[in-house]
């Protein structure tokens, strides 16, 4: 008898083992099922992501009103099933612009509206404030204009910055001259040294090393915007005593990034390997930083002071290690900037 109880103890334990192992496995399937899932969904969001960009990025090249209806549509579809996406403002941003182009106006001042109440501390807040005051002025209504361009220009956290001072120019232009367009830096003249004392034109790319890249990530330094190409015999010239230059101030505050017009990949990378030039790169390939530098002929650069103001452009030689170097000095006696949070809800 004792030997039947102890067998059927054993017994239990035994199912009551597998019970709790294929229980385990089961869970362990599911969780697994459900990550995967979710990577899947995280993957497709990030696609449609990527197609938007894909497709604004092309416009810029060759604008259709099919193209341009094609963004609206994606993009409207992105912010209605993802509200929460990390990158839903800058969607936001490009349907705004979009519908404006297409002359749907107030649509487009609708689309900003919006960011700019229910994400106030997203990243593209203040190019759609901007840009709502641009919209405004379009249609005449200069008031509606004057309070966004006021609302960036006097902003705590973006009063600084590139569009703020667009914002200014504008609040001081006759109302009755503005259409609804950015105001001409004399730079449009094709004379590189009247950018000089305007605000340098933010972009926002990704390097060659796939990490994103803009100016306003280094506001606070000097930064040296150094247009540039392999084939350039000038510009290769200029290397080594840029390479000084930059080695010289690179932990003062001095950022240098290259801008390359090369017509490939393969030779930037092989040369600044082969050179070890330790600054910042970006391939133009689409000629996008370019044209709005409105740069014609290379080697171009344009020295910006931590405010992001343009002080001295076309430096070689002698001028560009001196120009450096003052503007360094300059900018290490000034109160270090406070770095605000950009990021989108």
């Amino acid at each position: 008898m004792f030997s039947e109880n102890k067998t059927d103890s054993q017994q239990r334990k035994d199912r009551n083992f597998c019970v709790y192992f294929i229980s385990v496995l089961i869970s362990l399937v599911l969780i697994g099922f459900c990550a995967n899932f979710v990577d899947a969904a995280s993957v497709k969001v990030g696609y449609k992501y990527q197609e938007i960009k894909t497709i604004a990025k092309n416009l810029k090249q060759r604008s259709t009103h099919e193209d341009l209806e094609k963004l609206v549509e994606k993009s409207s579809a992105f912010i209605e099933a993802h509200p929460k996406h990390k990158r839903v403002d800058e969607v936001y941003y490009l349907l705004g612009s979009t519908l404006v182009q297409l002359e749907q106006v107030e649509e487009g001042i609708k689309v900003f509206e919006e960011l700019i109440k229910d994400y106030p501390s997203a990243r593209y807040v203040e190019w759609c404030l901007l840009e709502l005051g641009l919209a405004y002025d379009k249609l005449s209504k200069h008031d509606a204009a004057d309070a966004a361009y006021e609302k960036l220009a006097n902003h705590s956290k973006y009063s600084s910055r590139s569009q703020a001072k667009f914002a200014k120019l504008l609040l001081e232009q006759d109302r009755t001259e503005r259409k609804g367009e950015l105001p001409k830096p004399p730079g449009a003249r094709m004379n590189s040294r009247d950018w000089i004392g305007h605000p340098a034109l933010d972009f926002q790319v990704t390097d060659l090393k796939g990490e994103e890249l803009s100016l306003q990530q280094y506001r606070g330094q000097v930064v040296l915007l150094d247009f540039w190409a392999t084939w350039c015999g000038p510009c290769i010239a200029e290397i080594p005593n840029l390479k000084k230059t930059y080695e010289k101030h690179k932990d003062q505050k001095f950022q240098v990034i290259g801008i390359s017009l090369d017509r490939s990949m393969e030779p930037i990378e092989n040369y600044i390997k082969k050179k070890n030039l330790g600054w910042l790169h970006y391939w133009d390939k689409s000629g996008m930083v370019s044209n709005m530098y409105k740069v014609r002929g290379i080697p171009a650069t344009f020295l910006i002071d931590g405010e992001g103001v343009i002080r001295k452009t076309n430096l070689r030689g002698s001028a560009l290690k001196t120009a450096v170097a003052k503007l360094v000095k300059e900018n290490l006696a000034k109160p270090a900037v406070k770095k605000e949070s950009t990021g989108s809800q």
